[in-house]
C-alpha cells in the first residue's frame, strides 16, 4: 500500500496518508482543517531524493539553454518541463495560471487571482510537515 504526501494549501501542511486503493480520484481530508477542496498530491522527499540524477541531466537540456527568468513564459514552460521530467501532476489550479503566463497575461493578476481563490502563494514560507501517517 503506497504512503502518498498531500498539501493542504488552506493551512499550508504536507500529511502522509496510507492509501489502500489509488487512483486519480483519492483526495483525503485534512486532519487540521477539516476539508478536502485545498488538499493537493505532492512530491514527497523520498520522490525527490531518487529523481535526483534525472534533475542532474536537465541541467545540460537545451531547452534550458539561455533561460531568460525574467520572462513569465519562458519560466512556465520549464515549469512544465521541470514537472514532466519529474513525472509530477501540477494540478488544475497551476496549469492553468501557466497557461496564462504562456499566453502574456500579467504575472501579477496572476498571482493576486490565485490567491483570491485561496491557494497559498507561499508569502508565510515553507509548508509544516505534519508527523505521523493518516489514512486517506
Amino acid at each position: 500500500m503506497p504512503i502518498y504526501e498531500y498539501i493542504c494549501t488552506r493551512c499550508n501542511t504536507i500529511f502522509q496518508f496510507l492509501v489502500r486503493h489509488p487512483s486519480d480520484k483519492t483526495s483525503p481530508i485534512c486532519p487540521k482543517c477539516n476539508k478536502n477542496d485545498k488538499m493537493e498530491r505532492v512530491m514527497s522527499t523520498f520522490s525527490v531524493k531518487n529523481v535526483s540524477s534525472s534533475m542532474e541531466n536537465m541541467a545540460d537540456d537545451p531547452d534550458l539553454a539561455g533561460l531568460d527568468t525574467e520572462d513569465p513564459k519562458a519560466m512556465a514552460r520549464v515549469i512544465r518541463h521541470m514537472a514532466e521530467e519529474m513525472g509530477e501532476d501540477l494540478g488544475t489550479e497551476v496549469n492553468e495560471a501557466l497557461s496564462r503566463l504562456e499566453s502574456g497575461e500579467d504575472p501579477e493578476k496572476i498571482e493576486r487571482d490565485l490567491e483570491e481563490s485561496g491557494i497559498d502563494m507561499g508569502e508565510g514560507g515553507s509548508p509544516s510537515r505534519a508527523p505521523g501517517l493518516y489514512e486517506a
